[in-house]
């Protein structure tokens, strides 16, 4: 059987978890960042970003395991989507640090 509709929220998993990581280091870390609007944000945005990421993940990997949502093809999409995520924030970091 192929990935499913349902695979796609693993996709969208390894996306927050990727996406939370750096918020949260540079908020913790007392940096100013971009937030997810464009803006440079002082750190404790960053960290209130960086915990939504990871809580939204939770809650819908809880969730798609609660409803036995998944197959061999979610754990590969949650990392393809994971990856992704941070290869493009490692390809795009200096635009970020240089505003």
């Amino acid at each position: 059987m192929g990935p499913s509709l349902y695979d796609a929220w693993y996709f969208v998993i390894g996306f927050l978890l990727a996406n939370g990581v750096p918020h949260l280091v540079f908020g913790m870390s007392g940096k100013v960042f971009r937030s997810p609007f464009g803006q440079r944000s002082p750190p404790k945005i960053n960290v209130a970003w960086g915990l939504a990421n990871f809580l939204s993940a939770t809650a819908i990997g809880l969730a798609m395991g609660y409803l036995e949502f998944y197959d061999a093809y979610s754990l590969a999409l949650l990392l393809l989507g994971f990856w992704l995520m941070a290869l493009n924030f490692g390809l795009s970091i200096r635009r970020f640090l240089n505003d």
